[in-house]
């Protein structure tokens, strides 16, 4: 192991985009936008433009703290300068908790992959040899797992901007095959919001959980070659480019699909692919998805490790978590991972998937409690800095501090409405009980130095 403890500054600006990319296109994408818009119905676009709004807003944020102390523990490292070491503390170990439940899901999304492909393979053997190949493409250097990230991202992105060219020449009448749709879809039985506001706001859920990955710009810039200058083109560019794919494929997606047609809606992609007469887009679209679920898994893996290993050099988590290689790999953080999301596949085929899949549904709602915390790191900050000169990188979040509140009455409001919604009662109590436990824990252990949580300065001004 390295004695200086250092991850290595080799990924470039290129790398650091595409693995943002990577960590949100995904299923919340090719599949959950369907479940959003066969609920909601064509007021689905309110769901990705409030929360395309809530992404933008917070990421500026997280982009204006980043600039000026760019970090692998990013917002826990925020968190624990401006709220508090509790609040550090929670804030890291809830995104890990987040993400060894996300990692989870697309293990078991790739392995059914496999497994229709390849019957012959089991779903389970399938889905454990899907993140042991994941694990090795994180072990051996940054820079090799940067450009793995970045070609995975490439084809997730390629295949969102041919789907939006297809979209376009549909909806302007250049495919002879299928009508012009015009606007009669949104219309369509029922009107623009057929169902009310209610399953609006449960797809905001949806969609927050779709976006959450957006933050891995600022935790992956901490290992570029520039950290300063990169964190904040990545959080300019990942945020724009994320919400024009987003809302674009979607829009698309209303205009062109009734929302009443349940079976399109189940894999809209396919659908619309195969509407324009392509014979093989099933297959292709799996082909996709399969890059996808790789992609959100390989840079969920990355984040994951980088925050547990941040979480330990700041006393956070037992010393040997914070370990480093010589080649810049916090190769134990990355086994630590490994061991809980394999446990979690194994607790899943035993048991089988009700739970898991109860559980799997929370990850939205952390990904709220997360940019809560970045919203009022951001405020204290903001406050702590008020007479202190313009900071010379130039960044600055949009609208502070009422952007601060708006995005924190809105994230609110989302994460209490599955409080009174029977279909996300479960999650809500799980994800409260889990951050209690988390800060509960943090009281526990932050005075046994075995444990080796400690009272530490940070160097955040």
């Amino acid at each position: 192991m390295s004695s200086a403890n250092e991850l290595k500054q080799t990924l470039r600006n290129r790398h650091i985009q595409m693995i943002a990319l990577g960590g949100v296109i995904g299923a919340g994408l090719f599949i959950g936008s369907g479940s959003i818009i066969s609920t909601a119905g064509p007021a689905a676009i309110l769901s990705y433009l409030i929360g395309g709004l809530i992404v933008t807003l917070v990421m500026f944020m997280l982009g204006e703290m980043a600039a000026r102390n760019p970090d692998s523990g990013s917002f826990s490292t925020y968190a624990s300068g401006y709220l508090g070491e509790w609040a550090g503390y929670t804030v890291g170990w809830l995104y890990w908790f987040k993400w060894m439940i996300t990692i989870t899901i697309e293990a078991l999304l790739l392995g059914a992959i496999i497994h229709d492909f390849l019957p012959v393979i089991p779903l389970w053997i399938a889905s454990f040899a899907i993140t042991l190949i994941v694990i090795s493409t994180n072990i051996y250097s940054v820079k090799s797992f940067g450009e793995f990230e970045y070609w995975l991202s490439f084809t997730k992105v390629a295949t969102i901007v041919i789907f939006l060219l297809l979209g376009i020449s549909i909806i302007f009448g250049f495919q002879s095959e299928i009508p012009a749709p015009g606007l009669s879809n949104l219309g369509l039985d029922g009107g623009f919001m057929p169902n009310g506001m209610t399953p609006v706001l449960a797809g905001v859920m949806v969609v927050i959980f779709s976006l959450g990955g957006s933050e891995i710009a600022a935790v992956a810039a901490g290992e570029s070659e520039n950290p300063k200058k990169n964190v904040v083109r990545a959080i300019r560019s990942v945020v724009f480019r994320v919400l024009f794919f987003y809302i674009g494929s979607v829009l698309i997606l209303i205009i062109c699909l009734p929302w009443t047609d349940k079976e399109s809606l189940q894999s809209p992609y396919v659908s619309l692919f195969n509407k324009a007469g392509f014979e093989y887009a099933a297959v292709a679209m799996k082909v996709v998805l399969f890059v996808s679920f790789m992609s959100v898994m390989n840079s969920g893996m990355y984040t994951a490790s980088r925050m547990l290993c941040s979480l330990s050099q700041r006393g956070y988590a037992p010393a040997v978590f914070g370990n480093i290689t010589s080649r810049g790999v916090p190769l134990n953080a990355l086994g630590l991972s490994l061991f809980v999301c394999s446990a979690v596949l194994v607790a899943h085929f035993l048991s089988g998937a009700d739970l898991f899949l109860a559980l799997a549904k929370s990850s939205g709602a952390f990904v709220i409690i997360v940019w809560l915390f970045i919203s009022f790191s951001h405020l204290a900050m903001r406050k702590r800095q008020r007479h202190q000169p313009s900071d010379e990188v130039g960044f600055k979040a949009w609208f502070s501090p009422y952007s601060n509140w708006l995005a924190i009455g809105t994230l609110s409001v989302v994460l209490l409405s599955q409080a009174i919604n029977p279909a996300s009662t479960f999650q809500f109590w799980f994800t409260l009980s889990i951050t209690v436990i988390v800060i509960g824990s943090y009281t526990v252990l932050r005075n046994k130095p075995s444990f080796g949580v400690v009272k530490k300065g940070n160097g955040l001004v």
